[in-house]
């Protein structure tokens, strides 16, 4: 399967599902699943955590996403939604 196929078979809540769980793994501490309207800021994130974070984002989706994306799209829905609009955007840039 090439990369930009990982997240094109990916509807939103499939994408919305697995980042509350990646999220989830760099907060372990957490006593219920992540919430996908709340601010990723709140559960603890440092800049480092988002780096590693947004690096296993581009592994899994196979697209290039800066770190300050987190910030720019706070909660796990709206970079669910980020994502899959860039993911539009890198495919129609390389075709």
């Amino acid at each position: 399967m090439d990369k930009m196929d990982k997240l094109g078979s990916m509807s939103l809540e499939e994408l919305e599902n697995w980042l509350v769980e990646c999220v989830g793994e760099y907060v372990p501490d957490l006593d219920e699943p992540v919430d996908p309207g709340q601010q990723l800021g709140e559960y603890g994130l440092d800049s480092i955590a988002v780096v590693a974070f947004t690096a296993d984002v581009e592994d899994r989706l196979g697209i290039q996403v800066n770190p300050t994306a987190v910030w720019d799209h706070p909660t796990v829905a709206q970079l669910a939604k980020y994502l899959l609009t860039e993911r539009e955007r890198q495919q129609t840039a390389t075709a």
